[in-house]
This record gives structure tokens, C-alpha cells and sequence, in this order.
């Protein structure tokens, strides 16, 4: 492949990055440069935007990050970004990021601060002890699902309850995600509805929700940050797809996949499952699952019709 380029520079944003704690506090200004590296022969001929990467989804994500997202380091910042590009799309084989920083904390006089960082499919750095990636998959295979990450890295995890008081059920386990150490809840979605999928007839709708955190635990820490917040909410594994107080899942970890006796990552059966895939595209629009939108796999599974979109958080899922 030529060395063909999408380049987005000088993107004017917002956002709480540093290590002083007024920088956490005050929206400071950055500015973002991004260069895609994308084959754009087919675009070329086609004159298609189906042929190529969207600049303005680009641009979003990049905006996203800057203005919602509290990072320290501008490194930390820059990297998250790139993993979020080649995540997007996987006809963005590599990405150069540079997050400028004019307002830095200098006693000196100077013209700009900046980070720059190149990233590559084969090659990407958005998740510990990640080894390459087969050149044309969006996600890469974790080598040690023991080993915690090396920076956070964002995880995307479902919930379900149909018995008891799920509404409270749910609430309470984010509250504990939240109490955990190694753990930042990020985002979370409407709560959502949903009829049961398999399972003994006659259950009750589940009540779902669908959030995103930051951790630099290990997968398998992780996992068992979630089953033991299960057991404290009395969930009992009696049945396959049977009712039960609280379901906790990774959904993904860092844009890897992990195939270990414990864990699959991305979940296996998230991609059909509608219950999962659309609270999580109203949590981020943007999102990607196997290299597809998630809104999109939402509208093609089985059970689109069976979810309904709660008006508000306060509102009680039905008995």
C-alpha cells in the first residue's frame, strides 16, 4: 500500500489535562493534529465517502476524548486518541497524533508544547503485552490476560437484572464499579428494557445498562472485580439464561481480544445481541464492535423490537 493520507491539523478544543490540580479543574485549549494513513485509490474512483474514512467522524472522536476525557499526561492523552482512531475503522492502517499544549504551566517563555505519536495496526500500544495484529482486524490478541495495563486503557461493560428491585440492582453495582480500586466509570447509557432472550418461559423483562470505564487492571482482574460484585448482589448461576439479580460482562477490553478459560473478549455474543449493542451506541454513537458500528449490528439482530429505551434514569423498569 502507497503511503496515502487523511490529515486533520490544528483542531481547536477544550479540555481538563495536566498535572496541577487547577489544570483538572479549568478547560485549558489544545490543538490536535491527526494524519490517517488510509488507501484512498478506491475513493479516488469511486468518489464515495463509502470508499473512504470520514474526516468528520475523526474529528469527533478526537473531540470527544479532548473535552470529556481527564487525562495527566498530553502522552496519555495522544494515545488514547490513536487507539480510538484505529479502533474506528479498519482501513486506517496507522495513525500520527500530536497534541499541542500552548498554555503549559512554563515559567519560561516559549511558542508550544507538544507530544507526537505514531501508531500502527500491526504495531498498536492500546493495551499491555499487545502482540500484531493480523494486518486487516481492528482488534489485536492480549498474550497475558494476567498482566495489568501499563496506562488505563477503556473498557466497555453490560448489565442485566430481572429479579428484585433491578433498578436499584443496577444502580448499586455501577456505584461498587465505581468504589473499586483500579476502576473509573467514564460513561453510562439510558437504561433500557429488554425482553428475555432464551431461557425458561415466563421470565420478567430485564432491566439493562451498558457503561464504559478506565482501568489499568488485567482482564482477569477485572473479571474478578465483576463476579465478586455480582455474589454481593446474590447472583446465583443455577440456570443458563435464566433469571438472575445481576449480570456483569466485559464486553471489550483496550480494542484486544482475549481467548483465555476464563474470559472471551470481545464478548461472543454481544455483536447479536440488541439488549447490549443498542444502549451502548445511545451511550456513544461513534462506537465499534468487529470493525462495524455498533448501531448498525443493533438494527440487523434478532431482538431490535424487544428493546424499549427508558424516558429517563428515574424511570422504573416494570414488574
Amino acid at each position: 500500500m502507497g503511503h496515502d493520507t487523511i490529515r486533520l491539523s490544528g483542531l481547536r478544543l477544550s479540555g481538563r489535562h495536566g498535572v496541577l490540580d487547577f489544570e483538572k479543574q479549568e478547560a485549558q485549549p489544545f490543538l490536535v493534529d491527526a494524519e490517517l494513513q488510509v488507501d484512498l485509490r478506491e475513493a479516488g474512483r469511486s468518489d464515495s465517502l463509502h470508499d473512504t474514512v470520514s474526516y468528520a467522524e475523526a474529528a469527533d472522536i478526537i473531540e470527544r476524548i479532548v473535552t470529556t476525557d481527564t487525562f495527566e499526561l498530553i502522552e496519555a492523552l495522544a494515545e488514547t486518541i490513536s487507539a480510538a482512531l484505529l479502533r474506528h475503522d479498519r482501513r486506517i492502517r496507522a495513525v500520527s497524533v500530536t497534541v499541542h499544549k500552548p498554555h503549559a504551566p512554563l515559567t519560561q517563555g516559549f511558542d508550544d508544547v507538544a507530544v507526537s505519536v505514531h501508531r500502527s495496526r500491526a504495531h498498536t500500544q492500546q493495551a499491555p503485552a499487545v502482540s500484531g495484529a493480523e494486518d486487516d482486524e481492528a482488534s489485536v490478541p492480549l498474550r497475558d490476560p494476567e498482566q495489568a495495563a501499563a496506562f488505563p486503557v477503556r473498557s466497555v461493560l453490560a448489565l442485566g437484572s430481572n429479579l428484585g428491585d433491578s433498578q436499584t440492582t443496577v444502580a448499586s453495582a455501577i456505584q461498587a464499579l465505581e468504589a473499586a480500586e483500579g476502576v473509573v466509570v467514564i460513561s453510562a447509557s439510558p437504561l433500557a428494557r429488554t425482553k428475555p432472550v432464551g431461557g425458561p418461559a415466563n421470565q420478567r423483562d430485564y432491566l439493562n445498562q451498558v457503561i464504559e470505564i478506565e482501568t489499568q487492571l488485567s482482564p482477569h482482574q477485572l473479571l474478578d472485580v465483576a463476579q465478586r460484585i455480582e455474589s454481593e448482589h446474590n447472583r446465583a448461576r443455577e440456570e443458563r439464561w435464566g433469571p438472575r439479580t445481576l449480570d456483569v460482562d466485559i464486553v471489550t477490553y483496550a480494542g484486544a481480544t482475549i481467548d483465555s478459560p476464563r474470559l472471551q473478549v470481545p464478548h461472543p455474543s454481544a455483536a447479536e445481541r440488541a439488549f447490549v449493542l443498542l444502549p451502548w451506541s445511545w451511550m456513544d454513537p461513534l462506537a465499534i464492535l468487529n470493525g462495524r458500528g455498533v448501531l448498525e449490528l443493533a438494527e440487523q439482530a434478532a431482538d431490535f423490537d424487544e428493546v424499549t429505551r427508558l424516558s429517563d434514569a428515574g424511570e422504573a423498569a416494570e414488574e
